[in-house]
């Protein structure tokens, strides 16, 4: 059935699927894929802020 079964080749892949940067190591592809290729949503000014400007 393969329930429990990991699968190796995703595990040891070194090259990002998404952009193709190529890391030496597993655990630094994981990092990467995380901090580069994650749903992290930009930081957005709001014009009716009191606080803000750029002085």
């Amino acid at each position: 059935m393969g329930l429990f079964k990991r699968n190796k080749e995703k595990e040891n892949q070194t090259k990002c699927d998404e952009c193709g940067l190529e890391c030496h190591d597993p655990e630094r592809l994981k990092r990467h894929t995380k901090k580069a290729h994650g749903n992290i949503p930009e930081k957005k000014l709001d014009p009716n802020s009191g606080a803000g400007g750029t002085w």
